[in-house]
């Protein structure tokens, strides 16, 4: 939900605020989480404030921050291969405590100093070649490393889905927040394809000039789309785009 814009707007207008850290939130007031988790310490500052929280914590998330917590304290390493500046990611590292490493890339994985024993976590939206080249690196500068494939099967299905989808029209538009990398992924995905792609995160951006002499329309979304988003921007397309 926080990285779709006019859902997040549509909250606010319920009175529902996104906020950016415990200390704006109300003493005794009511704290929902997002989906990609938070840092323990924020959990310990609401309980001092005496904030009720709603864990929207998504369950593959909570999954990669329990793997963190065990290798951390067997003794282990941590190693997220990830973006170190997404959300979960940092969530994930504050779950390992210390001793945590964030890589990204293969020359990354590659230029690590040598580690006695490790245990690898994976941000959840993280493509899989990318992740599979990462650990493949680190394998060989880690003596002892295990690996747990912490990838959503959801996004993967959703990626694989949004390519055969591609490979069947003329123009895919991907609906979803353009600060969201799965949407931003679905994008590349249908892009790479070699079909005519457009991001759309709301109806007042579709173009009906994007449809003209145009026969198969595609449509891909984000997992943080709504469905009263989808529905508003497919009102948007023309019936008869000729």
């Amino acid at each position: 939900v926080i990285h779709n814009p006019p859902e997040v707007e549509r909250l606010r207008s319920r009175g529902v605020m996104p906020v950016a850290s415990v200390s704006e939130v109300p003493e005794g007031g009511t704290l929902v989480l997002r989906a990609h988790g938070v840092h323990p310490e924020l959990l310990r500052e609401a309980e001092r404030r005496r904030i009720r929280v709603l864990d929207a914590t998504c369950p593959f998330v909570q999954r990669s921050q329990l793997f963190a917590r065990r290798f951390a304290e067997d003794g282990r390493v941590v190693v997220i291969v990830g973006d170190p500046a997404h959300p979960e990611v940092q969530a994930v590292a504050g779950h390992a405590g210390g001793g945590v490493l964030i890589v990204r890339s293969p020359a990354e994985a590659a230029a690590v100093d040598p580690i006695e024993r490790a245990g690898v976590v994976i941000q959840t939206t993280f493509p899989r070649a990318e992740a599979e080249g990462v650990v493949e690196a680190l394998r060989g500068r880690v003596a002892d490393l295990l690996v747990n494939d912490t990838i959503c099967e959801a996004t993967e299905a959703r990626l694989e889905a949004a390519l055969a989808l591609a490979r069947r029209v003329d123009v895919v538009l991907v609906i979803g927040g353009r600060n969201s990398s799965n949407t931003r992924r679905l994008l590349e995905v249908c892009a790479g394809s070699g079909v005519r792609s457009r991001l759309v995160q709301s109806p007042g951006e579709v173009e009906p000039s994007w449809f003209s002499g145009i026969e198969r329309i595609g449509i891909a979304t984000g997992t943080s789309t709504p469905d009263w988003l989808i529905e508003a921007v497919l009102e948007k397309i023309p019936r008869d785009p000729s």
